[in-house]
This record gives structure tokens, C-alpha cells and sequence, in this order.
């Protein structure tokens, strides 16, 4: 069997060598081109678990861009395979995913596999992600063809995905004779995931236990100083804490899915993220022309 070697050039390019043929069993190595690197570090096989030889490694790579890139042109028709085959190049080739402890990669410079994975197929970072996470929450045996893929991707970042795919066939089925829309959905798996409203108001409810000598202490204060009841103190606390981490929160999952935050746009629903993702579009085609006059 042969040994094959990953090795890093000093782009961060990853290029596939092959050694003679060894007799018995040689799992997969990876070096890098650096004075740090004198040994090649072994990762276990990949995927399924098989060393393939050099040229069927490299090939197999150079068919799932292809391919990938054939799809892109119609991304609407194709969105699971684009998943199941991004979620399979992640497993083989991504550098992070295959075993190597983190301190082993001080001094080197591994490349990015989803960058240059947006940059070979023309699609974003976080596109790409997006589609390989919904392929990885629903394999094959847990697609509902009744579904569109969007229905999938509201449910697939909850823990009852399946439940929830499941509950609006079911019930579409029984009063329209057809599955339920994907708002009806995001609605459906709102109620579910949060908190019950309280009938008299507006605002929602969420029981918090405080030690006992931290209570007593918010006692003595709503009883000698401020006059007021507890929650009340401890609402003006906690308010403006949780309101920068809802904000931070926005940031960063708009980030992740669209590579794109307008500062106040919550980046669930329907309606937020059609929004955010043709502002995001629009941004990127605006940062582009820039790019392109300030070339010429």
C-alpha cells in the first residue's frame, strides 16, 4: 500500500504526494513546508476509513469541485448534493478535521479549506457552511420529500428537527390536504422553542433561582432604598446586559450566515432574512465595483 503525504506549500496550497509502495498497512500523514516541521504527523485514514492512492485522492477532490461548480448554476435544484458533497470534501480534505492537535500547527500557515473552497466554486463562506450544515442535520434517511430544502433549513439548528419537519406534513395534510408553509413552520418551532406567553401581557416570562444570600441582599435594597419590588431592580440591572448580548448576538449569526449585519435586523424569520440576504448581495456587489475602479 502506498503512504501518502500531505505537504503545505508556502501559499498554504495543499499538494498531495505519494510515496513507493510499502509493504502492510500505512495510515495517511501530513508535514508542512516549515523549519518548525521536521517529522510527518500520521491522522487516521479518511472517511471511509481507506487510503486512497495519490492521483485517485487528487481526482476525487478535483470531481467534487466540478461538480459543485456545475450545481452552483442552479443552486435552487441542487442544494442537497451541493451539501452532501461539501460535507464529504469537509471530512477528507479539511485540515482542521483530521486529527492533528492544534499545537502541532504553531509556525504554519494551513490553509482554509471553506475560503478556498468560496474562492474555486464562486459561491460565499458562509453559503457554503450553510448548505453543508443542513445536509449534515438531515442524512439522507431523515429527508422529508414532501418538504422543500428550506423547510429544512428553518428546523435544522434545533434538537427536535425531525418532530418539527414531521408535525407540518402531518398537520397540513389534515387540514389542507397539502403540507404546511414554511412560515407556518418558523411560527410552529417559535412557539415550541420558547418561552409560554403570559395571557394578561405582552412580554414573556423566565423564572431565574438566585442563591438565598443574594436575595436577601436584593430584599434589603428594594425594602431600604429603592422602595420597589425586587424584579424591578434586578429588571434595570440586567436589561441593558442582555440587550448587548442579544445585539452580539445578531452580529455574529448574521455574519455567519450572510457576511452581513445592518446593526439591527434580528436574523430570524422569513422576512429578516430575505432582507438581510439582498442587502448582504448588494453589499458585496457595491465592495466589488470599488474593487474594480480602484484597479482601473
Amino acid at each position: 500500500m502506498a503512504v501518502l503525504e500531505t505537504v503545505l506549500n508556502h501559499r498554504g496550497a495543499v499538494l498531495l504526494t505519494c510515496c513507493k509502495s510499502l509493504p502492510g498497512n500505512y495510515p495517511l500523514s501530513i508535514s508542512f513546508d516549515s523549519d518548525f516541521w521536521e517529522d510527518s504527523v500520521t491522522f487516521p485514514e479518511n472517511a471511509q476509513g481507506e487510503a486512497l492512492p495519490t492521483e485517485d485522492f487528487n481526482a476525487k477532490y478535483e470531481r467534487i469541485i466540478e461538480r459543485i461548480k456545475a450545481l452552483a448554476v442552479n443552486l435552487g435544484t441542487y442544494m442537497w448534493e451541493i451539501g452532501d458533497l461539501l460535507t464529504e470534501a469537509d471530512a477528507d480534505f479539511n485540515v482542521q478535521n483530521l486529527g492533528i492537535p492544534s499545537y502541532m500547527l504553531i509556525g504554519t500557515h494551513p490553509p482554509n479549506f471553506w475560503k478556498q473552497m468560496s474562492d474555486t466554486v464562486g459561491l460565499s463562506v458562509a453559503s457554503l457552511k450553510l448548505y453543508a450544515n443542513v445536509a449534515r442535520a438531515f442524512p439522507t434517511d431523515k429527508r422529508l420529500k414532501e418538504l422543500t430544502w428550506s423547510h429544512h433549513l428553518a428546523a435544522h439548528i434545533y434538537e427536535d428537527r425531525d418532530k418539527y419537519l414531521r408535525k407540518c406534513v402531518d398537520a397540513g395534510m389534515e387540514e389542507w390536504g397539502k403540507p404546511n408553509t414554511i412560515r407556518w413552520l418558523e411560527k410552529y418551532i417559535e412557539g415550541q422553542e420558547n418561552c409560554v406567553e403570559m395571557p394578561s401581557e405582552a412580554s414573556r416570562s423566565v423564572n431565574i433561582d438566585l442563591p438565598l444570600s443574594m436575595m436577601r441582599k436584593f430584599n434589603d435594597l428594594a425594602k431600604h432604598k429603592f422602595h420597589k419590588p425586587v424584579k424591578e431592580i434586578v429588571w434595570e440591572v440586567v436589561q441593558p446586559a442582555l440587550e448587548a448580548y442579544l445585539a452580539k448576538m445578531a452580529y455574529e449569526i448574521s455574519l455567519y450566515l450572510f457576511e452581513w449585519h445592518d446593526g439591527e435586523t434580528w436574523p430570524f424569520g422569513y422576512e429578516a432574512k430575505k432582507k438581510l440576504a439582498v442587502a448582504a448581495r448588494k453589499h458585496r456587489d457595491k465592495q466589488a465595483l470599488v474593487s474594480i475602479r480602484h484597479i482601473a
